[in-house]
């Protein structure tokens, strides 16, 4: 008597076996690469996000910018007022950098923290918050539906005569900087409105 052995049932159990194995690297390999994008599209929304807050420019001028004069001819401090764009954040104007620059000479200009809302004029070179609008905390921290009143007093180094056409840069801790370029007009007055 002769055994004869039929091995079909094998062969289709050892197909059934590596299609299950295809099966389960697919599925594996599928969720790495899904893990992948999510992880992906998470750390582009964070990118964005810190983009557009750089970029946005948070302080704004309200009003115009004043020249204030005491010598002939000359502007001897600029004061204007300073705010929030629509939507900005919060900014900590006492820790912003101020620069002041003509086509001759460029200076950075330092911040006078003992002239706090003190109403009192900044030494050369030297910048305060001048006033705070009414509601406004008790802090350099300028915040939604407040202005501060900047006084800037231009280093010796940079006087701004007559015709003379400046640019001062108020660079805060975060966010864009704010540039104000204007000129000093022909005639100068104790108050002058800068074009």
């Amino acid at each position: 008597m002769k055994i004869v052995r039929k091995e079909d049932a094998f062969t289709g159990l050892e197909a059934a076996i590596v299609l299950i194995a295809f099966v389960v690297v697919a599925a594996v390999f599928s969720y790495v690469v899904l893990g992948a994008g999510f992880f992906t599209t998470q750390k582009s929304q964070e990118v964005i996000h810190s983009g557009v807050t750089q970029a946005a420019s948070n302080i704004v001028v309200k009003g115009e910018v004043y020249g204030i004069s005491t010598t002939a001819g000359q502007v001897d401090r600029l004061r204007f007022d300073v705010g929030l764009a629509a939507g900005g954040v919060p900014v900590d104007v006492s820790r912003s950098t101020l620069v002041l620059s003509t086509t001759a000479n460029v200076s950075t200009l330092t911040y006078d923290s003992a002239l706090f809302n003190q109403e009192a004029n900044p030494a050369a070179g030297q910048w305060a918050i001048y006033n705070l609008s009414r509601g406004a905390t008790d802090d350099s921290l300028l915040q939604a539906d407040e202005s501060f009143t900047l006084m800037v007093t231009p280093p010796t180094s940079i006087p701004l005569y007559n015709r003379t056409t400046f640019n001062l840069e108020i660079k805060p801790e975060l966010g864009a900087s704010l540039g104000i370029q204007r000129t000093v007009p022909a005639g100068v007055t104790n108050v002058t409105l800068l074009y």
